[in-house]
């Protein structure tokens, strides 16, 4: 019988209980992933998985997704951006980022594995604008986008400065419970920083 290797993706971290980020998971990723029961995957890139040109490549993953019945949701990503340097553009919006919590932050989808190309700026974009949502302080969230990004200039600090949370989430019930781990729900739906959130039943 042969070792089955777990090897977890570029930049491989658990964000919180039911969300990890990383990197685009490759063959060698799959033992990993289904160890950690993924439910959702989340692609922050230019191309599609299942686009003809790509299925070849990703045939494991796509086999793998197919066969553990997991949910795959792409977000295309704007690959004519400068990525380079001090004017590193943002190949992403705010109504992306809206889309992709809105997902993240539903009971529903389980265990979600967010990434990007390379596990860097895309995805540390999502998860700072999350961290303002949780009422992270900006020194915070930006520590945290540097371990991932090598450094967040101005472009990156004005997006997420600039995120305004313009979105629906469901009621407790049906939302994932680390979000606002502590505050009573009332204070949540009162609360001046999430005016613009609405909370619905599901």
């Amino acid at each position: 019988m042969s070792a089955v290797t777990f090897m977890p993706p570029t930049r491989f971290a658990r964000v919180e209980k039911t969300l990890a980020r990383g990197a685009v998971p490759r063959s060698r990723n799959i033992s990993f992933l289904d160890l950690q029961n993924v439910q959702t995957l989340i692609a922050l890139t230019p191309i599609n998985l299942y686009e003809e040109s790509q299925k070849d490549i990703n045939k494991d993953v796509i086999e793998f997704i197919e066969k553990r019945g997991i949910k795959y949701m792409h977000v295309p990503s704007d690959s004519s951006v400068k990525d380079k340097g001090k004017n590193r553009e943002i190949p992403i919006t705010h109504e992306q980022v809206i889309m992709i919590l809105e997902v993240i932050l539903k009971k529903d989808s389980g265990n979600v594995y967010i990434y990007c190309w390379n596990g860097g700026q895309i995805t540390s974009l999502v998860i700072a604008c999350l961290r303002k949502i949780q009422m992270w302080s900006s020194v915070s969230i930006f520590d945290e986008f540097v371990c991932f990004s090598e450094s967040a200039n101005h472009n990156d600090r004005v997006f997420v400065d600039n995120f305004i949370p313009k979105m629906v989430l469901p009621l407790k019930d049906d939302r994932v419970d680390w979000l606002w781990k502590g505050l009573n729900e009332n204070v949540i739906i009162n609360h001046p920083l999430l005016k613009n959130i609405q909370f619905v039943q599901s």
